[in-house]
């Protein structure tokens, strides 16, 4: 077997006995190969989401076994499933019973499964075609490791990797929110400058010159002022009234500052936010599917606030801090060199420990975060099924469960202080060390140096002291700057996640639409080679009413969501009016489509708000007539402000047949051309349910109506019927049509009507 002869191949990890090994599935011109090495219990091996692919590549040697197959002697290849993963055989040509049998050729977990299945595709098409293409071979898979570190991107659309991610343009990222507030944030960088040039001279006063220059009675400095004759408590009094100016302007600039920074933070923090919802809002269903509610909230509310904080209260302290730092430093060498060179000796050190322990410190903050997105996913899990808490008495075990949740964010609060703990340490120690440092040797060199002063030590170890301050700010800035960061890079998750359903550029406004409706070689799964739907074909004429039929799990309100496109196929196209619905603009198609789910949603407002959702520009008269259609009028009535009645979040106040009707009512408002029921009345009694299926009599007409339910008797009156069983359509027709082949309609059909004469309602 020659390397040019090879056309595909797929990695497999399991021997037909159930043990790991390595092995390859290979796709010659000619033959199909089947290669497997013998089993090593030592070998550790690396899945997806441990280690990297750099480890998972080492490979020791190995003996290998390989079976080489000729296409006559291989009819068809097919897959078969299993929980952790599958099986790749080949089958027998069911006519020539002398033909070579069914063979077990490999086995594989699940994380190979969709590499088999595309050797299986590609096997169909070489044996059909004689060759393959590079359409063929073209796969949409992406790379999934980080080429620098081979860590598993965490999602491989972006292939943005964490441990390789450019913090620097995160920074950039973020401070170009503050762009538009340039001028204000001027003026509070001048004020910034002004409290460092104020406090850089305060120990000038308070050292220097108080001491040296006035207490000591020296003649020049009143020369110096441009009054000799001045009298001494004169000039004390003037330095006295000098440095109370200084301390009363500092403090107006404070203000200054604190007035400017809350004009700029609660309306930058409030961008932010608006841009996270935002982007939550134009991302798919599929999103929120693989991701918590407590976390995304997390996101919205805490993050946004973190990363203003820094950039407001942090970073333009941050560059007056270096610069007091440098400019104190310039100060001390031109006082005394020897001083200067033993008091500033460890911060490049400080400095350098601190950058290289800044990727620690970022990987606690993660930990913390995640920790407190899991707590507030349990707390959210636990207000949203209160009422399941309390049904079953389970208040002691939530406890429980978000006590571990809690002790985890403390552990990881722990952790993350326990490590804060050791900048601050390392930073007072050196301040200590040198303030101890300068007082001992300054004391010597005013003992043995005529030329040192008393002012002149009181001075300098006042500018020791001032650099405490921005020191213990740098401690802590390098934290603060960290957890910004972090905070940042999560929010830039959000808000450059990729919508899985995304409207073209050149969409097709499609403003009166038929209802024509065309499926073709339909398969979907939400999982990777997992299909829920398979190669499904559906043509609903415009107008009419179609009935879905099938036991749970079959793919009914699969099919729905994909006609509203809530998802996309993986394989197949949709046609509506003839127009690919890909093609079509999102605001025509939500216009025109209505879907009354089984899982119904109520919101925080009054009961016309709900009802009115879907239409905002509804009048009351519209909202009343829609109640009235889907039998919800009396029950609202009833309530104590009617139709003003404010129901809670999820409508916990109000019954499941209640809420059903008021999402009804809600779909008839919307006067959809597209009608889609989804169990519209499972939740609703039996007297209820004929009272609303009069209503979506009335409303199905002129209207294209698809129509899943499990109680047959509402889909009596449908044009046309179809049962799904396993992700095919096994049935198609009319109700007397279906009655009449006997199959799995009717056994539904006499099932239910048995069920139903027990409890004699019919």
């Amino acid at each position: 077997m020659k390397k040019e002869d090879i056309q595909a191949s797929a990695e497999t990890d399991m021997t037909l006995e159930g043990e790991f090994a390595r092995g390859y599935v290979v796709l010659t011109k000619s033959k199909l190969v089947i290669m497997t090495s013998v089993p090593d219990e030592a070998e550790v091996f690396q899945f997806k989401g441990v280690g990297s692919i750099h480890d998972a590549k080492v490979q020791k040697e190995k003996a290998w076994a390989a079976k080489f197959l000729p296409f006559e002697e291989v009819h068809k290849l097919d897959v078969l499933r299993s929980v952790c993963g599958g099986i790749l055989y080949s089958t027998a040509k069911k006519d020539q019973p002398d033909s070579v049998p069914d063979v077990q050729l490999a086995a594989f977990t699940n994380m190979k499964v969709g590499d088999v299945l595309r050797v299986v595709r590609l096997f169909d098409v070489l044996k059909e075609k004689g060759e393959l293409t590079e359409e063929d071979l073209k796969t949409d898979d992406g790379e999934e490791y980080c080429p620098k570190c081979g860590t598993m991107y965490p999602d491989k659309d972006r292939k943005i990797c964490p441990k390789c991610m450019d913090r620097r343009s995160v920074f950039l990222r973020s401070l170009a929110y503050f762009k538009p507030y340039i001028g204000k944030i001027s003026i509070m960088v001048l004020c910034y400058i002004a409290t460092a040039g104020l406090n850089l001279v305060w120990p000038y006063f308070s050292g220097t010159i108080l001491y040296d220059k006035i207490l000591n009675k020296d003649t020049k400095f009143l020369e110096f002022l441009g009054n000799p004759g001045m009298e001494f408590v004169t000039a004390l009094g003037l330095i006295v009234l000098t440095m109370f100016l200084t301390k009363v302007t500092i403090q107006a600039v404070g203000i200054l500052q604190g007035v400017f920074t809350a004009k700029i933070v609660p309306v930058v923090v409030k961008e932010m936010k608006t841009q996270v919802f935002k982007s939550m809002g134009r991302l798919s269903i599929s999103f929120y599917n693989k991701r918590q509610t407590g976390s995304l909230m997390t996101r919205v509310l805490s993050d946004a606030e973190r990363v203003t904080g820094f950039f407001i209260d942090g970073l333009p302290y941050l560059f007056i801090n270096l610069l007091t730092i440098i400019a104190t430093a310039v100060v001390m060498f031109r006082m005394n060199w020897r001083l200067a060179i033993l008091a500033l000796i460890f911060v490049p050190i400080l400095f350098t420990v601190s950058f290289r322990l800044m990727p620690r410190l970022w990987q606690f903050y993660g930990r913390r975060h995640r920790a407190e997105r899991s707590m507030n996913a349990r707390l959210n899990d636990n207000l949203t099924g209160a009422r399941v808490v309390k049904a079953f008495g389970q208040q002691e075990s939530e406890m429980e469960r978000f006590d571990k949740n809690n002790d985890r964010v403390r552990t990881a609060e722990l952790a993350l202080v326990s490590f804060d703990n050791k900048f601050y340490a390392l930073y007072v120690t050196f301040e200590r060390i040198a303030s101890v440092v300068v007082w001992g040797l300054g004391s010597y060199l005013l003992l043995k140096q005529p030329n040192m002063h008393l002012g002149i030590l009181i001075t300098f170890t006042g500018y020791v002291q001032q650099l405490n301050g921005p020191l213990d700010f740098m401690s802590y800035a390098f934290r603060w700057f960290t957890d910004s960061m972090n905070s940042s890079q999560r929010m830039f998750e959000i808000i450059d996640a990729v919508p899985e359903i995304v409207e073209k550029p050149d969409a097709i406004r499609m403003e009166s639409i038929k209802g024509q409706i065309e499926l073709k070689n339909i398969t979907f799964g939400y999982e990777p080679n997992k299909p829920v739907l398979k190669k499904l074909n559906l043509n609903i004429k415009a107008g009419t009413m179609l009935g879905i039929v099938g036991r749970s799990g079959a793919g009914k309100s699969t099919l729905v969501n994909l006609i509203s496109r809530l998802y996309d196929p993986q394989e197949g196209e949709i046609y509506l009016d003839g127009t690919n619905i890909k093609d079509v603009a999102f605001k025509d198609l939500r216009k025109n489509v209505a879907m009354v789910s089984q899982e119904t949603y109520i919101f925080m407002g009054t009961v016309a708000e709900n009802i009115a959702y879907a239409n905002s520009n509804a009048t009351m008269e519209d909202i009343v007539n829609a109640a009235v259609l889907a039998s919800a009028h009396d029950f609202i009535c009833k309530m104590p402000d009617g139709y003003d009645t404010v129901i809670g979040s999820s409508g916990r106040n109000l019954s499941g047949g209640e809420r059903q009707r008021i999402s009804i009512a809600r779909a008839i408002l919307a006067n959809p051309k597209i009608l889609i029921l989804d169990e519209a009345t499972a939740s609703v009694d039996t007297e209820t349910e004929k009272a609303i299926q009069a209503s979506i009599n009335f409303l199905i007409k002129d209207r294209t109506t698809i129509s899943i339910a499990h109680r047959l008797s509402t889909l009596r009156d449908a044009d046309r019927l179809v049962v799904i069983d396993n992700g095919e359509i096994t049935e198609e027709g009319t109700h007397s049509e279906l009655v009449e082949k006997k199959g799995t309609y009717y056994k539904l059909k006499e099932l239910q009507t048995k069920a139903l004469a027990l409890k004699g309602l019919e």
